[in-house]
This record gives C-alpha cells, structure tokens and sequence, in this order.
C-alpha cells in the first residue's frame, strides 16, 4: 500500500513545471518547501564551522531591500531586490508619528490610533521623497557566486519594500514589484519579456506575493487575484476585489486527475481553489489560514494560521469540495509554512517545532525554540532532516519519535557558520569576560560580531543537489552540506 508521501511524489512528476534540481520558486519546485532529491547530507558541524563555499556581492536587504528569497534554476543564482537609497547627506528629520509596536499602543482608543496610522503612512509618504527607490534583478553562478548580470530600474515608494520571490519558468523570471507592475524577464539576459500594471489604485501599498506559473498562467495576488497569460502579459482574468483579497501569500499548483488547478489562501481567512486560466471558483472554505502558502500532498491540503484558533488544519481536497479531517491547535504563526515529510507534519510557530501526524492530526512532539521572536520564515526538508534559517540555522532530523536537533548554528560577518561556543572562542570571550564590565562587553561583541548576523529575517532558503543557498543579512551565500566532497 503506497503512503501519502508516494503518492505525493508521483503527483509532484505531473505537478512541477520543472524537472532536475532546481529551486525556481518560493518554496521550491513544488512550493511545499521539500528537496525532490538530494545527496546525503553532514548530520553534524565541523567543530571549526563551515565556512561558505561562497559569497555574493553585497546586497541590501530588509527595511532597504525587501525581504525576497533565493531561487535557482540552470545553473544560475537569482533575487529580486527593492532598495532605497538617501538623495541627500545629513540627519533626516525626527518623526512626528513613528510606528508603534502592539505593546505601545494601549493608550490610544481603536478611533484615535486609526487616525495615528492615517497621519503616520502621509508622514511616511513625504519622507520617502528623500529617497531614491529602484528594483534590481540579480542573477549569480550557482557554482561560484561570480556576478552574471544584474539589471537596475528606477522604482516607486512602497510603505514596505516589495519583497516577492521570484518564479522561473520555460526560460523566463516572473515577479510582481512596486506600483502594481508586473513584470517578466528573460532568465538569460535579464532583459525585459513584458510589464503589465495590474488594475487598482496605487498609493503606499506594497506586495510580497510570489508569481504561481501553471497551465500557461502567471498568477498573482495585488490586493485581489490576477491571472494573466506567462507568454504576452496579458489578461487573463481578474478576482472581484472583495471576494479575492490578499496580498502576501501566494498561490499552489495542483494535479487533480488530467486537470491543473490552482490553490490559494485569502485574507479573512478563506482558501480557494480555482481554475487557473479562467479564474473559475470551485470551492471556498473557511480555513483561518493567514499569510501562509498551502501545502497540498496528495488529496490533502495543509492551511496553517496565525492564532491557536486557526492552527494547523488538514482538508481532504476534490474538485469540488474541500472537507475538513482535523485541526491542530497547539501553534500558530503570521506567515510561516509547514513541511511535509513521509507521513509527518512539521510546523513552527511561537517559539516551537511540532511533528505532527498528517493522517490523524495527532501530535508526536513539541520542542520549544530558543528564540526571541521567530516568525513568518518557513521551513524546508531535504534528505531526512528539516532545517528552520532565523537569526542562524537549527537542523532537526524528520524524525517523529523525537524531536533531534542535528545542527544549531549562528553566522559572523565572515558568513561562517559555527555554534555559538565556536564563536566564542574564535572571539576570546571568555577572556573578555575576565576584565571589569567584562559580561557587558562580551554581550555587546557578540551581539556586534554574530547576533546581528545570519539569515535574513522572514526569508527562505534554497536546497539543490546538497548546498543550502541562503539570504543573509547583505548577501547571498551557499553552503556545502554534502557528507563528503568537501561537506565535512
């Protein structure tokens, strides 16, 4: 009897567009975060770390270059990047209406702090012509890291920076970026295929959805669902904005018999699955799922939430309808998406892993994360193990008779990835903390040299033939996992 994993498996063949061991869009070849193939990897560190096998240029990321993740097809490295750079020297001035974190807002009724928000995005509005915004295509060798090409084009404010993962397909680049623009490159050259500004007002919104190519059509969330022809740019078809709304998530593929669907999650809470050409609603059901992608194995569709509420569910999936096997309700995240490995689940959400039974909705385990506030980066699986990159890099075996943590690993400003008692070392902390102050300053150097290091925040990274490529905090870096030629 075949496990849902091998059915999984063999749907994945008529699934992906691409075959081999590309990594060509968010989540990977099948957008549920799994390495098809992959040659064993190390089960441990070297007791020296492991240096990057290389380092891209520098890049600018997060608040100055979007949060966009690493994909890999033909040989070749490729991100998408929106930056922002200071027209002028100087102090810019103080702000009269800052962001105010959760914890900072009881003061203000729910009217008031509407108001706040309202005179907040108008200041931010005016400060952005301060700064001049462009997009950059990037694409690196796979091998080596040496630059190939990259392509500037000025750019529009955003409130946040556009950060939608690329997508590769038949040769082309998808991705939506500032002002509503969708765009297709050639994945060779980097030169322009076709731009489309997709219908809706533009002002300070932004994006972070992530092309879907499947039956010919390139799908997209920009405040509603947008589906327009891979080859010309053209319309296809656009979602009623009230019944469509979404912004961050992005849509699945999905192989159902001799027919090519699609899958996606809205906001409010409901996913959908719809005819990719035509944009024809099949079913709607109430998932609570937030800015996570879906997962679909099999018959089965994953939705995860950013409440307990909401939790993991499970759906047993037709075309036709969507019906709920169970739900987990014992983690939760913003935007972050489980992996799927053999018949087990694995999920992160507020400083926990969890395995969890994709049959039943049983729980195996819960370990707990030492971690201030991780969030929104999901998790990918590759040779057996599942790997989780925020602030540094924990790798736990797919194991469900026990969580086993196989790697827990932070960066330094050289890339090189080592526990933390190998960077203090390689710092002299325990030295440092002889003097006066000395625990003080040990905190502020590692703080300095490691802590405001790593993956970059909310990214996630690429698995092919055995190397891990990661976005750093103002880099791109592979790594070689393999357990042998040179893996260890």
């Amino acid at each position: 009897m075949r496990t849902l994993a091998s059915i999984a498996l063999l749907l994945a063949c008529f699934v992906s567009p691409v075959v081999g061991a590309d990594w060509p869009q968010w989540r990977g070849p099948n957008r549920d975060g799994a390495a098809p193939q992959s040659p064993p990897l190390i089960a441990a560190l070297p007791s020296e770390g492991l240096k990057p096998a290389w380092l891209s240029d520098k890049l600018p990321g997060g608040f100055n270059g979007g949060w966009g993740s690493p994909i890999v097809a033909d040989g070749k490295v490729y991100l998408f990047v929106h930056h922002k750079q200071k027209k002028t020297e100087g102090e810019l001035p103080k702000k009269k209406f800052p962001y105010l974190r959760d914890e900072n807002r009881g003061h203000l009724t729910p009217a008031q702090f509407e108001e706040y928000e309202k005179n907040r995005r108008a200041e931010e509005a005016e400060f952005s012509k301060m700064f001049a915004f462009t997009e950059s295509l990037i694409c690196v060798d796979a091998t080596t890291g040496a630059s190939v090409w990259r392509k500037d084009r000025p750019s529009v404010y955003s409130r946040f920076l556009h950060s939608g993962t690329l997508a590769f397909a038949d040769g082309k680049l998808y991705v939506l970026g500032a002002g509503r623009t969708a765009r297709c490159f050639d994945a060779l050259s980097g030169e322009t295929v076709w731009e489309k500004v997709l219908p809706g007002e533009v002002s300070d919104e932004f994006f972070m959805s992530s092309f879907l190519i499947v039956d010919g059509a390139a799908i997209v969330f920009a405040g509603s669902l947008f589906g327009l022809d891979a080859k010309s740019g053209e319309m296809l078809w656009q979602g009623e904005v009230e019944k469509t709304k979404g912004s961050h998530t992005s849509a699945v593929a999905w192989q159902s018999g001799d027919r090519m669907l699609a899958v996606a999650n809205l906001s409010g809470g409901q996913t959908i699955c719809f005819e990719p050409r035509t944009g024809k609603e099949l079913w709607r059901v109430k998932s609570e799922a937030n800015q996570s992608t879906p997962v679909l194995v099999g018959n089965r569709m994953l939705t995860y939430g950013s409440s307990r509420r909401s939790g993991l569910r499970c759906y047993e999936i037709s075309p036709t309808e969507a019906k709920e096997a169970w739900s987990y309700q014992r983690a939760s995240d913003k935007g972050s998406s489980p992996v799927v490995v053999g018949d087990y689940v694995y999920v992160q959400g507020e400083k926990r892993l969890a395995c969890v039974d994709l049959k039943t909705g049983d729980e195996q385990w819960n370990a707990t994360l030492d971690l201030s506030t991780p969030q929104y980066t999901s998790l990918v699986a590759v040779d057996g193990k599942v790997i989780y990159a925020f602030d540094g890099i924990i790798c736990f075996a797919a194991d469900p008779a026990e969580f086993r943590a196989l790697i827990e690993a932070k960066f330094n400003k050289t890339g090189l990835m080592a526990t933390e008692a190998t960077h203090r070392n390689l710092l002299k902390l325990d030295e440092v903390e002889k003097k006066d102050n000395g625990l003080e300053e040990s905190t502020k150097i590692f703080k300095r040299e490691v802590g405001d290091q790593g993956p970059l925040a909310c990214t996630s990274p690429a698995v092919i033939d055995g190397r891990l490529i990661l976005r750093l905090r103002d880099q791109i870096a592979c790594y070689d996992l393999r357990a042998s030629d040179g893996g260890q």
